[in-house]
């Protein structure tokens, strides 16, 4: 069984953590998190206000480990990635879930010195990366041999992208755009206050609308999505445009846009292009026309579900579409799924 070790235990390494308790894929025998409480680390991975509480697996911590249906994961709180000796639990692949910058740059030499094979990113760094990889877009372009860390994107983007790319492989696009809406996330604040009181890690906003009370309106913001759609296919850079919204909900995204299409296209066709494409990519993307909300999505596994109650094709040139995304769930099982696709 491939080993694991997770390296930054917070929302997207818990939920890594919470997926594989339902698929048992992997073996997780490491943690390197900051914080040293790991009594508080079990509490979180046991009791979550988004997912619920794990009624079906035993979490304890004893010492300086945690125990999860009395399997050890040993923890450590080391503030650099290479620090952790990962050669010790012969682990294949680090989810570093950390979103520190330098963590990426740090392990490098992790990869150099043999110490494990592989390293998953999840968040879009500016460079430090041998490939960023998106099941259904990219996957003929991995080469194991040479890409060794590995960038899962941001889960805008593994939502928007293989939707962008479906539709353009068959009806090229002019321009489009695309408005997110995304919930809050922890860097935000509860109640109004300054900017700087933001404290998350390779975030450095300088709007000050993201220091307002982020359970109280619908907060515009600037997005690093097409940036990290153009890193898989560069086309998408030259010819889209977005914004976003941070919305006042825990969970699930959800994506409005617009394309321009170059040739003339039916909704019949769309819709067919569509189920072809999530037959032969499951766990992708997903076609519904149900009348649902967005909490009606969270913990879904698919990068994105298209929502087919507002797909529209206007005067046989413009595609109206809305996606929904859990963009924690949804997103921690793309790097969950890439694990066994790198190896």
């Amino acid at each position: 069984m491939i080993k694991i070790g997770i390296n930054g235990f917070g929302r997207i390494g818990r939920v890594f953590f919470r997926i594989n308790l339902l698929h048992n894929d992997y073996q997780i025998v490491a943690i390197n998190e900051l914080d040293p409480d790991i009594d508080n680390l079990a509490y979180l991975l046991k009791y979550d206000s988004t997912y619920g509480k794990l009624t079906k697996n035993e979490v304890l911590s004893i010492n300086d480990s945690l125990f999860v249906d009395n399997r050890k994961v040993k923890i450590y709180c080391k503030e650099n990635i290479n620090d952790v000796p990962w050669e010790e639990h012969d682990i294949d692949v680090i989810i570093d879930a950390s979103g520190i910058y330098n963590n990426v740059k740090l392990s490098r030499h992790l990869i150099e010195q043999n110490r494990i094979k592989k390293v998953i990113v999840t968040h879009s760094p500016k460079d430090g990366i041998d490939i960023t990889l998106m099941k259904g877009v990219n996957d003929e372009k991995y080469d194991k041999n040479k890409h060794h860390i590995i960038s899962s994107s941001i889960c805008d983007a593994n939502a928007i992208t293989p939707f962008f790319y479906l539709i353009n492989q068959h009806f090229p696009i002019e321009m489009g755009e695309i408005t997110t809406l995304h919930p809050w996330l922890s860097y935000q604040n509860l109640l109004d206050g300054n900017l700087s009181s933001i404290s998350s890690p390779g975030h450095f906003w300088k709007d000050y609308a993201l220091g307002r009370n982020s359970t109280m309106s619908l907060i515009p913001k600037k997005t690093t999505l097409i940036s990290a759609m153009s890193k898989v296919l560069p086309e998408a850079g030259n010819i889209l445009d977005a914004m976003s919204f941070r919305i006042p909900t825990s969970i699930v995204s959800a994506a409005d846009g617009t394309f321009i299409l170059k040739k003339r296209a039916t909704l019949d066709e769309i819709v067919q292009i569509i189920h072809n494409y999530c037959k032969s990519n499951p766990d992708v993307l997903r076609y519904e026309q149900k009348s649902l909300v967005s909490i009606d999505y969270m913990a879904n596994e698919d990068a994105a579900v298209i929502d087919g109650r507002w797909l529209k094709i206007i005067n046989q040139s413009m595609l109206k579409f809305v996606l929904w995304y859990d963009n924690e769930w949804g997103y921690a099982k793309r790097a969950y799924n890439m694990v066994n696709f790198i190896i």
